[in-house]
């Protein structure tokens, strides 16, 4: 609390408006104040021990060293679906409960993902850039094959691997799956054949990945996974960066094994100007906008304040990634 009123403080490199999260907060009668990361070091003494409530958004690591300064904090909440910059062991260590947003752009990354796909599978980046250089050829470019001939595999079907499942369907092709996770009842929702993970690399030839990254999931598509795919299969990754392992990606498509990849994320975001991916005319990136459309942007800003404002009440949060310590806190 500061000068009376609980306060919120917003540690955030991405966005610059505001707005929308500063009038719910003032409306609920908190005080709000934004820190950069350039700024944090001069920030950090005048807000860290005093903030109730902090929102951590994606890019900005919310580490051990800076959790454990929260000395009034009840309540961190990532503004995303992902919460890997936050080291939850911490902040449950210290009690203080750990929020995120795990449903509202499963439109968009689901169309996002689907987008990819077809933009791959179509040729488009190709004819693209054989227009731009001067020739118009539509047969020559890499083989095509009919779109529902194609095996999609997906790696997680939870919220958006479903939603891409459930979209794919009417293109007519074959859907195949790994979660370890899922119910049976979610395969049978989409129509989704379940398959081993060995099985999901060795028939699919669109590989679609929906796992959040975690010590499991890190770099669990490599070289190795990548050269059990057919040859000439395509990736797309809408995840996270490093659930795959980018130099082996390199590596195949050089081989000519894999023949393309469609990125969201990185593993380094923005990417250095000499990262090999950028090179290669075969991976055709996006800068992680998988999430965003005017309705989605809304509906994170103002479910990731009603985590923190609810929270911060006493009332119960689903969306808590340590439900021990929602138990016994007391606000």
């Amino acid at each position: 609390m500061k000068n009376g009123k609980k306060l919120v403080w917003i540690l955030d490199d991405e966005w610059a408006d505001h707005s929308v999260e500063k009038e719910i907060y003032e409306k609920n009668g908190f005080e709000v104040k934004v820190t950069r990361s350039e700024d944090l070091e001069q920030d950090l003494p005048h807000y860290a021990p005093y903030a109730d409530g902090v929102v951590a958004q994606v890019g900005f690591p919310c580490r051990a060293e800076l959790i454990n300064q929260l000395d009034a904090c009840k309540v961190i909440s990532a503004s995303a679906v992902g919460y890997n910059h936050i080291e939850v062991d911490a902040a449950t260590e210290k009690g203080i409960v750990v929020t995120h947003v795990p449903e509202y752009c499963s439109e968009e990354v689901s169309d996002h993902a689907i987008t990819h796909i077809l933009t791959l599978a179509r040729r488009f980046p190709d004819y693209n850039r054989q227009v731009k250089n001067g020739k118009w050829d539509p047969v020559d470019t890499k083989p095509i094959q009919r779109f529902n001939k194609h095996t999609v595999g997906l790696l997680g079907l939870g919220r958006i691997g479903g939603k891409v499942a459930q979209k794919l369907s009417s293109f007519g092709v074959q859907l195949i799956a790994h979660d370890s996770n899922g119910s049976q009842d979610t395969f049978d929702k989409y129509s989704v054949e379940r398959v081993s993970f060995d099985e999901l690399l060795e028939r699919s030839t669109i590989l679609t990945l929906h796992v959040p990254l975690n010590d499991k999931t890190r770099n669990i598509i490599g070289y190795k996974e990548l050269k059990k795919m057919p040859k000439g299969a395509f990736v797309v990754n809408t995840s996270r960066g490093g659930v795959l392992e980018e130099e082996g990606l390199r590596q195949t498509i050089l081989e000519g094994h894999i023949a393309g990849a469609g990125l969201d994320v990185l593993v380094n975001e923005p990417p250095v100007f000499n990262d090999p991916l950028l090179n290669l005319d075969e991976v055709y990136i996006t800068p992680h906008s998988a999430y965003i459309s005017d309705d989605a942007m809304y509906e994170l800003k103002s479910k990731t304040c009603q985590n923190i404002i609810d929270i911060l009440n006493g009332q119960e949060v689903e969306a808590t990634l340590n439900p021990q310590v929602l138990k016994t806190l007391r606000v």
